[in-house]
């Protein structure tokens, strides 16, 4: 009789979390997706020179970047001590309840930075903008997307499952097992990471001087 309630609740719970699982993910995708579209909304309620006074829209920034060389070595340290503290964060809050409200937090956030950058470009540089966007965010989000995506999907898996547990029931075995596993897997992602830094560093900065010959 135990083990058939024992059953009957485990099955509710699995089926639950099922159920919670799509609906979070929808809200964050949601979520996402109304940051992208603020972010546009953003950048067309400045004025045209106050964004050609920032960043890569500043002229003199352009010309001199254009010119200057870049020591890929510097750099690629430089953002090495940016970006990995932000994935170590976002990994530590994987293996608690908090993975995908602060995954789904650092996704909207850079959704409304991409659309805030895209559309400044497009009213600064009209459709050259677009080219010049595209290619400061290429090699490397074609790695750091899915990585980040993975972040928060594997939040949301271990959400659903409560959360790792490396101690509890079983064998010592499956407990070395179980960290083996989430190790190797902190280690892919970082992996990850990493070969996204290398290219931001070495191959975005060549592809953007050769754009930029046509600014």
């Amino acid at each position: 009789m135990n083990q058939t309630l024992r059953g009957i609740l485990q099955g509710r719970s699995r089926a639950r979390g099922t159920e919670e699982k799509p609906a979070a993910m929808k809200y964050i995708w949601l979520a996402v997706l109304l940051c992208f579209l603020a972010g546009i909304v953003g950048a067309n309620l400045m004025d045209r020179e106050q964004l050609g006074g920032f960043g890569i829209w500043n002229t003199f920034f352009l010309e001199k970047f254009k010119y200057a060389p870049v020591r890929s070595e510097d750099l690629f340290y430089y953002v090495l001590r940016q970006r990995m503290p932000v994935l170590a964060v976002l990994l530590i809050f994987a293996f608690n309840n908090w993975g995908t409200v602060a995954g789904g937090v650092f996704l909207a956030w850079q959704s409304f930075a991409a659309g805030f950058l895209m559309a400044a470009s497009v009213a600064v540089y009209g459709v050259k903008g677009i080219l010049l966007m595209g290619t400061a965010f290429f090699p490397q989000y074609l790695l750091y997307i899915p990585l980040y995506i993975a972040v928060l999907y594997l939040s949301a898996y271990l959400r659903q499952r409560g959360g790792v547990r490396f101690g509890g029931h079983g064998t010592g075995g499956r407990r070395v097992k179980r960290m083996l596993l989430f190790a190797g897997l902190c280690a892919v992602l970082l992996a990850v990471h990493v070969a996204g830094i290398f290219l931001e560093s070495y191959v975005n900065p060549f592809l953007l001087k050769k754009i930029l010959k046509f600014f």
